[in-house]
């Protein structure tokens, strides 16, 4: 009966997990979709807190090409130099990165 609890529990834990990152990917889109109407070519912001980061850049494609976005602690995001795309070269394009972290015992 015990283990049947555990896992009872467990279940509903890895249920409510998914609903939360399901309705953070869904703010994440909203709130993407809201700032890049504000923000100009060049522009970027970031957003950092204990359980989320999140950059979001406005640029050239041009300016894409070998393209280094640094993210908390050590990690970072290199683009390469002969980064491929159907996008012309003047297209403005929005670069969002995210991280979440969720914890589940």
């Amino acid at each position: 009966m015990e283990t049947i609890e555990k896992n009872r529990n467990l279940y509903y834990q890895k249920q409510a997990a998914e609903q939360i990152s399901n309705e953070v990917s869904q703010t994440l889109a909203l709130l993407t979709s809201a700032l890049n109407i504000h923000l100009n070519i060049g522009q970027n912001m970031m957003m950092n807190s204990s359980s989320l980061f999140m950059s979001l850049e406005t640029s050239l494609f041009e300016s894409v090409s070998n393209k280094f976005i640094q993210q908390i602690g050590n990690s970072h995001i290199h683009l390469p130099s002969n980064f491929n795309s159907n996008a012309m070269n003047n297209q403005t394009i929005s670069l969002r990165v995210c991280c979440r972290w969720f914890y589940i015992e």
